[in-house]
């Protein structure tokens, strides 16, 4: 059940092996450049769980197994739970996984959703990182793996080790690319030949930003060929990418705050000889303007007012090459991930250039202040008394844009996610993430090259952020369990000089 999709490129690669050794067994990893991708396989035999959230003691884990379980919960209760999917939770301390469990579980009748008996059956699996056995018993266990335990570079590596030797797929909510790439470069190759999909950067980091790429980019696929359906061009026709992100009601989850203060610190995975690029070389120049002094200092007039950097696009346009790699985008794509302040853009705020310069300044002046120890020692000394519960009445907003390579057509895009943007919203997307995965892996037992490039089969097999990963299953996959979830999607297209047409997201797809 493996096949090879289209390559995007046609030069050669460089092969090299490594040697890992996965729960006493050994393996010789050849990673390479890939000029094909393969399938996943569902995992062997029938499994006790679906989904299992590991690490959900956390704030940020408990966002995750809050909604994997309401979720769970109200698909049981319309009847509308076709894949039956039964969640478990997991961490060091069963007592604690057992006070979140039974605080879900009051939050949520809170709300009026009442479990059936059958959905009170969640079963909490104790396991911890350092604990090699028990991390492949829990994965062992489970169709997914929802790793949510980080500073991720600190403990994640147990999570992906065992889900490699058991065939589990996996889905995280990490924002740090230099573990990914570490991760990739030591489990790459032997997860796609085991069959398994990894999912990072499950949440906030990078779903939105991922996904409104996609979405702009395929519409104006759908302008070149007439049909919502697509195309099929070797190299399409996204040119530039403007992405304004906003918030409300946020605040920063202890997890990030630990993960800036190590990558400040150097308490990172550092690059090897050898290693796989987190994305190809053709994408350097696209990060390297994406990334300039002037992305960080200067505003840009995008979308009818002016933005400044969006703090995460450190990780956002890593991402958004190695997808738009995948996807099959141009390497001549121009990204703008900005982020928009001082609320509507009117004649008195100057269209956000006065809120905008006011972040870039303290942008600056907390880069200046985070240089140095002491400051650094100073916070951490706070973390131990600091957390963030999320906030479920903030929202996210993205407003995507796309222009074709001969500025002749333009698309664009808007997501709302309810909740902050680090708890509440990560969670959503997350358990949506899972949830589509397992749809992609219990809904299609058997595929061929056609069909996968038709866009109805198995996901991509091992490192790919979550829409990559999911876009050549069914139309509109990811798209419905979001929207299911609360998420807010739409999509426009405006012709040259014509008039803007509304798309249904769902009906978009690449047919690679």
């Amino acid at each position: 059940v493996i096949i090879s999709c289209a390559s995007h490129s046609s030069k050669p690669h460089r092969h090299w092996a490594h040697q890992k050794s996965i729960a006493g067994l050994r393996y010789t990893m050849v990673s390479t450049t890939r000029a094909a991708y393969t399938s996943a396989i569902p995992p062997p035999g029938k499994r006790p769980h679906s989904i299992t959230v590991f690490g959900c003691t956390g704030n940020a884990g408990r966002g995750v197994a809050y909604h994997a379980i309401k979720s769970s919960v109200l698909k049981q209760n319309n009847n509308n739970d076709k894949h039956n999917v039964r969640i478990a939770l997991s961490g060091r301390n069963r007592s604690k996984v057992q006070k979140v469990l039974e605080g879900i579980h009051d939050e949520l009748q809170k709300e009026g959703i009442q479990s059936k008996p059958s959905n009170n059956e969640i079963e909490i699996i104790v396991a911890d990182a350092n604990d090699e056995q028990s991390m492949l018993n829990l994965a062992q266990s489970t169709d997914i793996l929802i790793s949510c335990a980080g500073p991720f570079a600190r403990y994640g590596e147990a999570a992906v080790r065992a889900c490699v030797e058991a065939r589990t797929h996996y889905v995280d909510i990490a924002g740090e690319e230099a573990w990914v790439s570490r991760m990739i470069s030591d489990y790459g190759a032997v997860a796609e030949e085991r069959g398994v999909t990894l999912c990072p950067f499950g949440g906030y980091d990078c779903v939105p930003a991922e996904l409104g790429m996609y979405l702009v980019g395929e519409a104006l696929e759908s302008m070149t060929k007439g049909e919502e359906g697509g195309g099929g061009g070797a190299t399409k026709s996204l040119g530039t990418l403007e992405l304004n992100f906003r918030g409300t009601k946020g605040g920063f989850p202890r997890g990030t705050i630990e993960t800036i203060l190590d990558s400040l610190e150097g308490k990172v995975p550092q690059r090897k000889e050898g290693d796989v690029r987190f994305y190809p070389k053709q994408f350097r120049s696209v990060a390297k303007e994406a990334l300039s002094t002037s992305h960080w200092l200067i505003p840009r007039y995008q979308m009818g007012q002016f933005t400044g950097p969006n703090f995460m696009s450190v990780i956002n346009v890593p991402v958004m090459c190695r997808t738009a790699s995948t996807l099959g985008y141009s390497n001549n794509i121009s990204i703008h991930d900005k982020s928009v302040f001082g609320g509507r853009p009117s004649l008195m705020n100057g269209y956000g250039l006065l809120g905008t310069q006011l972040y870039i300044a303290t942008l600056f002046v907390g880069g200046m202040a985070l240089a140095l120890p002491p400051v650094r020692a100073y916070l951490r000394r706070k973390m131990k008394n600091y957390g963030f519960d999320g906030n479920p009445s903030g929202k996210v907003y993205l407003d995507a844009r796309g222009v074709s390579a001969d500025e002749t057509r333009s698309a664009l895009a808007r997501c709302v996610v309810p909740g902050d943007a680090g708890i509440y919203a990560t969670g959503l997307l997350a358990a949506g993430v899972a949830n589509a995965l397992h749809e992609a892996i219990t809904s299609s037992t058997t595929t061929t090259a056609s069909s996968a490039t038709d866009g109805i089969g198995m996901p991509l097999a091992g490192f790919h952020a979550p829409v990559a990963a999911l876009h050549t299953c069914r139309r509109g996959l990811l798209v419905d369990h979001l929207k299911g979830m609360g998420v807010d999607i739409s999509v426009r297209v405006v012709p040259e000089g014509g008039v803007a047409k509304e798309l249904d997201a769902t009906t978009l797809r690449s047919k690679l």
